[in-house]
């Protein structure tokens, strides 16, 4: 009997790709509310019977993606230096291009205050929302359009993002990162404080802590997901990869659908295999799909504040599949700008996904982590 391969026992992934259709599928999901003013009839509200939606969906996976790929980054670092310097050089410039459209460009155009008003008198405010990886506070934006009041409502994760790099860092620097159980009882209890934050419907008011690090219940929800991936990396030598197992998860998240908070039990677990069994199907060859740059983090930056603007210009709801096909190519040709004017020129490389091969790389006191001892 042949011995039953690794999940991630290829150098071929699509993951790439994976990102990419990510973020389109948030502007999908983004086109409800925007276009119409709700997002009660968006397909996974309607398919969940209202316990989440595409977008949702999207960004959970995102989460989960980023705690597997900046596991490994961590542990392919020569220093704690080296690793913090290559997620601030991921993040920041895009993120400050983002901002500076959006004050520029976007806020004038969204409300009928002065550029002056909106924001050279708080060039100051400004500016520590980019160092916070907050969007900053404008008064007014898009009035007319059915969801007013947001230029940019997607950058809310950015901040929480970050801080789960900080995260990573820290279980690596105190030793947690190299005992993979002790990660797993993390993950766990982040289940349960999860479960309980649903169930209960907890909205903790905000506090000092809470403008530092974020919003409690975002954290409940985005952290397993994070734990998930960081999970995933650690076993990843141990994890099967098999249609069954595929088949059985897209069974449980069909049965959780119809089962009040099913889809917040299961799916960190359900959704992440699912979504590296596809990530590293040897027989799906979509790794070339980067090749002319990662355009997946502009498109996430940049595709909430055209939609915004796009319904400004029309004047009226309109059908969401029909803002979606007006707004997604332009997102994405904004996103190539974005990686080829300002991303990849912060970068010592163009940023790939995963290699078995550069765990290779990793420094003499993070290889025992990368090997999984």
């Amino acid at each position: 009997m042949s011995e039953t391969r690794s999940i991630f026992d290829t150098r071929r992934n699509n993951l790439e790709f994976v990102r990419l259709f990510l973020a389109v599928v948030v502007i999908f999901s983004h086109s409800f509310p925007l276009a119409t003013g709700t997002e009660k009839y968006e397909p996974l509200i309607l398919a969940t019977h209202g316990q989440t939606t595409a977008g949702t969906i999207a960004v959970n996976l995102f989460f989960v993606l980023s705690g597997f790929l900046i596991t490994n980054s961590f542990l392919s670092s020569s220093s704690i230096l080296s690793y913090l310097g290559k997620r601030i050089r991921r993040i920041y410039p895009g993120f400050i291009a983002t901002m500076l459209v959006g004050a520029l460009i976007v806020a004038p155009l969204a409300s009928a205050s002065s550029p002056l008003n909106s924001v050279a008198a708080k060039v100051g405010n400004f500016a520590m929302s980019c160092v916070r990886l907050r969007e900053f506070d404008y008064l007014h934006a898009f009035p007319s359009n059915p969801a007013p009041g947001a230029i940019n409502g997607s950058l809310w994760s950015i901040s929480y993002e970050f801080w789960c790099y900080v995260g990573v860092a820290v279980l690596g620097l105190i030793g947690v990162l190299a005992r993979r159980r002790v990660v797993s009882a993390i993950f766990g209890l982040s289940l349960v404080v999860s479960f309980l934050f649903a169930i209960t419907g907890w909205k903790l008011s905000g506090s000092f802590l809470g403008a530092i690090f974020g919003y409690p219940p975002f954290w409940a929800r985005l952290l397993p997901m994070y734990l998930a991936g960081v999970v995933f990396f650690l076993y990843r030598d141990r994890i099967p990869h098999k249609g069954s197992i595929a088949a059985g998860a897209l069974g449980v998240l069909v049965f959780a659908a119809y089962i009040p908070l099913g889809w917040t039990v299961c799916f960190p677990l359900a959704g992440t295999y699912l979504l590296f069994w596809f990530g590293y199907h040897s027989g799906i060859h979509l790794e070339g799909f980067g090749s002319r740059g990662d355009l997946s983090y502009g498109t996430y930056l940049y595709a909430f504040p055209i939609q915004q603007l796009t319904m400004r210009f029309i004047g009226h709801p309109i059908s969401p599949y029909l803002l979606f096909i007006i707004v997604a190519p332009l997102t994405l040709i904004a996103a190539f700008l974005s990686w080829h004017l300002i991303e990849k020129w912060f970068l010592r490389r163009p940023a790939r996904a995963l290699r078995p091969e550069a765990i290779r790389e990793a420094s003499p006191q993070m290889a025992s982590v990368a090997a999984g001892r």
